[in-house]
């Protein structure tokens, strides 16, 4: 059973008490994307912090910003594309 909106904008709240630096425009991306029944405590690219637990949204969004920083700087090269065989 998925959550109500209602708890996940609860939720939602709760999260921002503990990014006070969040931005406007990332405050505007999680609202969306909890409004879209998703958890605040997740992110869309599935980023998991060094012991592999799932990044909240905002936290995701600033990690795959800084990967993506990182790539075009040429400090790290971009993912190997996976091999189909690999998926399944």
């Amino acid at each position: 059973m998925k959550p109500s909106k209602a708890f996940l904008r609860q939720e939602m709240r709760r999260y921002l008490r503990t990014v006070p630096d969040a931005t406007p425009e990332e405050i505007a991306d999680l609202k969306a994307w909890v409004e879209a029944g998703n958890d605040p405590y997740c992110n869309p690219s599935h980023i998991a912090d060094g012991v592999g637990w799932e990044m909240p949204f905002i936290h995701g969004l600033r990690a795959e910003q800084e990967l993506f920083e990182m790539m075009a700087e040429g400090l790290i090269d971009p993912p190997e594309p996976a091999d189909e065989s690999d998926l399944f």
